[in-house]
């Protein structure tokens, strides 16, 4: 992959590294193969039962052949752009590890913890901050995120690791410092306690793919609800939908 950073131009080899199951969105499929194929990025996937044992594997098996690889999620959007803005970023910052702002799927909010930040909780963040080409957080995501092949290889073992929360389950505590960690949190953290340097190019967003479901309003307009608000209701339709008891009782008024 070819990056220039002001009058300088970079031969950079890079890869992109995937922990897929076996279906997928093919929005996903072929908005990454019309981004990578232009710059001759190079797709691996790997298959199984566990993301992070997946990914693992994969990163293992590139980590030697490569300066950077891309990590990316089965429900990405994004498009070529995005990963040369994300490149230049971390060429001209010299961060280790480089990702776009993405927002969690059903709530919507950022997939990144600011640094200085832990647990669970609303952080406000002057406006300023996202006029930064890049700015340093704790966590990330894996959506469409760039590392450092140096840094890979300098991260203390294991790479990926689970633990539940306090009480020896995985349903989240009411104590956020006591809640569950998640594999890709503890790759973070093991990035971060390397010495390795992570940020998020505020500037930089790319989509998170899901599915919705659409009812039928009062009005035949479009009522959307996510599936997990649809199984959190006991499988119900939202209020407002055609066919609902709400919507019987408003249709007898």
């Amino acid at each position: 992959m070819k990056v220039r950073v002001g009058q300088v131009e970079h031969d950079l080899r890079v890869e992109a590294a995937f922990s897929v199951p076996r279906l997928g969105f093919m929005d996903n499929f072929f908005s990454v193969m019309q981004s990578l194929l232009p710059l001759g990025i190079r797709p691996t996937k790997m298959t199984g039962a566990f993301w992070h044992a997946c990914m693992d594997r994969v990163l293992r098996d590139m980590v030697d052949r490569t300066d950077w690889i891309l990590t990316v999620d089965y429900d990405s959007v994004f498009e070529a752009d995005t990963v040369q803005r994300l490149m230049t970023a971390a060429m001209v910052s010299g961060y280790d590890a480089v990702a776009p702002m993405q927002v969690k799927r059903d709530e919507g909010i950022p997939m990144f913890t600011p640094e200085g930040c832990s647990g669970i909780g609303q952080v406000q963040l002057a406006n300023s901050w996202f006029e930064a080409a890049i700015q340093p957080v704790e966590t990330a995501h894996f959506g469409c995120t760039l590392l450092r092949s140096s840094a890979l290889k300098r991260m203390a073992t294991p790479w990926f690791l689970g633990t539940p929360a306090a009480d020896g389950h995985w349903g989240d505590a009411a104590d956020g410092e006591k809640q569950r960690v998640e594999e890709d949190i503890h790759f973070w953290r093991q990035w971060k306690a390397s010495g390795n340097t992570l940020g998020i190019a505020p500037q930089v967003a790319i989509g998170h793919a899901e599915l919705v479901i659409t009812w039928p309003g009062r009005d035949l307009r479009g009522v959307y609800q996510y599936p997990s608000k649809y199984w959190a209701a006991g499988g119900k339709r939202p209020p407002e939908a055609w066919g609902s008891d709400k919507h019987a009782e408003m249709s007898e008024v």
